[in-house]
């Protein structure tokens, strides 16, 4: 191959050509095809992801109204409670208790 290729010698001539109007032809086959197309089509809705959602939704309002309604309603033991449990002790331990607990931060009021 020739290192010392002359551009000048090709010329500024294409080395194809094409019937004249035939871009433009192209150009306008391509724009029918394309609105064709347009009208052709419908908006398409996507009916599987909300039927999959409205299940799931119904699914889990289902589950929380279940588990709600299966867990106890006084979960939490009143004060009352504990005043007996404190008063079951033995003295040694109710002492014990007041000097465990006597600093620290989160029991105090």
């Amino acid at each position: 191959m020739k290192r010392d290729f002359n551009f000048d010698h090709i010329g500024k001539r294409l080395p194809y050509t094409a019937p004249d109007g035939f871009l433009d032809d192209m150009e306008n086959n391509v724009w029918e095809t394309v609105r064709q197309e347009m009208l052709l089509s419908k908006p398409k809705r996507h009916f599987r992801l909300w039927y999959s959602l409205t299940g799931g939704l119904v699914a889990t309002s289902i589950a929380l109204f279940v588990v709600c309604n299966l867990l106890p309603n006084d979960s939490r033991s009143n004060f009352e409670d504990v005043e007996k449990a404190f008063a079951n002790l033995s003295s040694n331990d109710q002492d014990y208790l007041f000097a465990t607990y006597q600093d620290d931060l989160f029991m105090k009021f």
